[in-house]
């Protein structure tokens, strides 16, 4: 009989631990419902003031920029540079075949001192024929004067002198004509030749490369494209109802490859005052002021620009890196004050640099996760770091 109501004993007690052991599992479950604690940071959402911001996109490119073409046609024989390469003014970045062209050079160097050697001998030939026509009229003077010649033997010396000086001066006009030929031509010729050494017109940076060598290029053909680093700018494409509310000097912000953080403030230089007529865009022009603001561009780099395009207003804003998007849906994790996370679908708004306009969904203090969003799921247990 002992025995039978120790078994008895034995069987109420294990129902009892195992009952007790499930329900404090379920409580657990309750307080912890996805395992482990998972670590994030958060921020309240709050209101502020702001003005709606609109973001463009557009290349980083020099102030100063100009393709570099040959003055003279032929094959391209040398290409000393790439994209990317540094260059100084004067210095050569590519040839031409000049061979055609240093022979022309030549020729009108022999043509020049051919002519140069004319003009000498026929200068030297009427001055000798007016030389004899003096002496001729000297003599004839002398010979008058003991009687052995008349007046008109004079008269006839004095216009064979007249003759010789205007032929002299004839000859030797068309002899300078001639050589003032000859020394433009060898000039034209001489810079042509020097023209098929193509050298970079200020120092820069080659950013791009249009030729290939053995190619031939027509004057003016481009070879290279080259900007200077020292004075950068960018253009945006913006409708030209923003365009026209813009002006001259308003800040605006640029994103470097997205990256947060990664921001410099420029302004506005100029809007174009035309209006293309498909698109309905016009071209704004963005520059900065700063050394430190151009030190951290560079030539080509890609950017986006933020520009005021409303006026101001308040709402409920929210940093951009917390929203996330699935399919159509949009939402944050919001904290509750028994640390579990819960997803909640929001409206957004208008973007203000890096923080978003909410137009529903959050409320002025929730607690919005920022970091380590990517990994929870609704209903997790989490600590704010």
């Amino acid at each position: 009989m002992h025995k039978k109501y120790l078994a008895i004993f034995l069987f109420i007690s294990l129902a009892v631990y195992f009952a007790w052991t499930a329900f404090f599992a379920k409580g657990a479950e309750s307080v912890k419902p996805n395992s482990s604690v998972k670590r994030v940071r958060t921020v309240s959402a709050m209101t502020t003031d702001f003005h709606p911001v609109g973001n463009f996109f557009g290349f980083v490119s020099g102030v100063r920029q100009a393709d570099i073409s040959p003055k003279v046609g032929g094959y391209v024989t040398k290409l000393l540079k790439v994209e990317g390469d540094s260059v100084q003014a004067g210095e050569v970045i590519a040839v031409l075949d000049g061979s055609e062209l240093w022979a022309m050079d030549q020729s009108a160097l022999m043509s020049l001192d051919a002519v140069q050697k004319t003009l000498g001998e026929t200068k030297d030939f009427y001055d000798q024929k007016v030389n004899e026509a003096q002496a001729m009229l000297k003599k004839t003077k002398e010979n008058y004067s003991n009687g052995s010649a008349t007046e008109k033997d004079i008269k006839v010396s004095e216009e064979a002198l007249s003759s010789a000086k205007k032929m002299r001066d004839l000859q030797n006009s068309g002899a300078d004509a001639n050589l003032a030929a000859a020394q433009g031509g060898a000039l034209v010729a001489h810079i042509a030749a020097k023209n098929a050494t193509i050298v970079a017109p200020f120092s820069g940076i080659i950013t791009k490369k249009y030729g290939a060598v053995g190619s031939f290029v027509a004057p003016g053909t481009p070879l290279y494209e080259i900007a200077s680093p020292d004075d950068l700018e960018i253009d945006i494409s913006i409708p030209g109802s923003i365009g026209k509310n813009l002006s001259r000097g308003e800040k605006v912000l640029v994103s470097l490859d997205g990256k947060a953080g990664s921001i410099v403030s420029g302004y506005i230089f100029s809007v174009s005052g035309a209006i293309e007529a498909t698109t309905q865009k016009a071209i704004a022009r963005v520059r900065f002021s700063g050394v430190e603001n151009e030190k951290a561009l560079f030539l080509g780099q890609y950017v986006d620009v933020a520009v005021s395009v409303g006026n101001e207003k308040t709402a409920i804003f929210i940093p951009e890196k917390a929203i996330l998007r699935e399919y159509d849906d949009i939402f944050v994790f919001v904290l509750g004050n028994n640390g579990i996370v819960r997803k909640d679908k929001i409206t957004i708004g208008e973007s203000s640099g890096e923080l978003r306009e909410v137009l529903s969904g959050v409320a002025v203090g929730d607690k919005i996760v920022v970091d380590g969003q990517y990994s929870l799921r609704d209903g997790d247990f989490v600590t704010d770091k």
